[in-house]
């Protein structure tokens, strides 16, 4: 399926050169993938998988319309050319990413699409020449939906990643992951990173409170789509753990881990923290960790606590959004917080 992808990733780049009038081309019958639904006369559902009429109109009555229709037996639906894109990115896509968004795959290609906050969604694909789709499955359509949703969304993706760079906490600090020893150590004002860089810590008795945030010129949401989450991985010592792993452990496990969705920004709207023992707030894959490296500590050394951030999707991490790193000091009372965690997940 890669090699395919890259294939017709390959189709879409050299499209760039296709003028708006070469849209007329869109218009004919199709084949489509999965078929239409629709209603016969004895009122059961069918579906229609060729003739499929699709009609592109870029003028009519001396008005621009720039609108395709897809017409089969059950009715017909419209969308108009989003022009701001086919002029900036030549991608010739109907709609604004909500359900019915049509996109051209290829020559003679379209799929029909709904993007929204719970990802990319295939509705169909249609095909002047039915032996394409075999070449257009439904995979193959999400991953190339999703990548050109990214080329749509990145002049707005560099415009706010320049408006970041204007703070130090974040410029100096890209592609890292920071921390600090309490909640208000991030200041944030709206996705704004205005602290300041001195009240970041870089070591900590184990066991008391750690907060942390990853800076990264990466859009998780833009790039990725918003069924994405964060996966975040905890290593000291040679062990790792991070929490997409520990939450498919068990039932009790699972229970233990919100799900972290991407946004469409740049860092983490506030401080999250793995330790923070006055608000009782932990998270379960640091706590697994500490669990495998209880007895094995040395008094008074100090260990380093490595914290990787990444985006996962479709069951694997797929980008490294920032990585930092925190020594952590043993001391009598991490021991005693050690023998707590080894409590707790011994219930688990």
């Amino acid at each position: 399926m890669k090699k395919k992808l890259i294939a017709i990733m390959l189709c879409i780049v050299t499209a760039t050169s296709f003028a708006q009038a070469d849209l007329t081309s869109l218009s004919g019958k199709y084949y489509a993938a999965d078929g239409l639904e629709f209603e016969n006369m004895m009122k059961l559902k069918k579906k229609q998988k060729d003739g499929i009429e699709l009609t592109f109109v870029g003028e009519a009555k001396g008005k621009i319309e720039n609108k395709l229709s897809i017409k089969w037996k059950g009715g017909e639906i419209q969308n108009y050319l989003n022009e701001k894109l086919f002029n900036s990115k030549k991608l010739v896509w109907f709609g604004t990413g909500g359900d019915n968004t049509f996109i051209k795959l290829d020559e003679g290609v379209i799929a029909i699409v709904s993007i929204g906050s719970d990802g990319t969604k295939v509705g169909d694909v249609l095909a002047k020449d039915a032996s394409k789709l075999k070449d257009f499955d439904f995979e193959t359509v999400k991953a190339l939906v999703d990548a050109m949703a990214g080329d749509k969304n990145a002049e707005a993706n560099e415009a706010l990643l320049k408006k970041m760079m204007k703070y130090d906490a974040f410029k100096n600090n890209l592609e890292k992951v920071v921390f600090g020893d309490n909640r208000n150590t991030f200041y944030n004002d709206y996705g704004e990173p205005k602290e300041d860089p001195k009240t970041h810590i870089k070591s900590q008795i184990l066991g008391k409170a750690v907060y942390y945030n990853c800076y990264t010129a990466t859009n998780p949401e833009a790039k990725y789509a918003a069924s994405a989450e964060y996966n975040i991985e905890f290593e000291m010592e040679g062990v790792k753990k991070d929490r997409k792993s520990c939450s498919k452990l068990g039932r009790n496990w699972a229970e233990s881990f919100q799900k972290l969705e991407v946004k469409s920004r740049h860092l983490f709207l506030s401080g999250r923290t793995f330790c923070d023992p006055a608000q009782k707030i932990y998270d379960y894959a640091f706590l697994s960790l500490m669990n495998d490296l209880s007895g094995k500590l040395l008094m008074g050394k100090t260990y380093n606590l490595k914290v990787t951030v990444y985006v996962y999707k479709d069951g694997a991490n797929v980008a490294t959004l920032g990585t930092g790193i925190i020594a952590l000091k043993y001391e009598p009372e991490s021991k005693a917080q050690m023998d707590l965690w080894v409590e707790w997940i011994s219930q688990m």
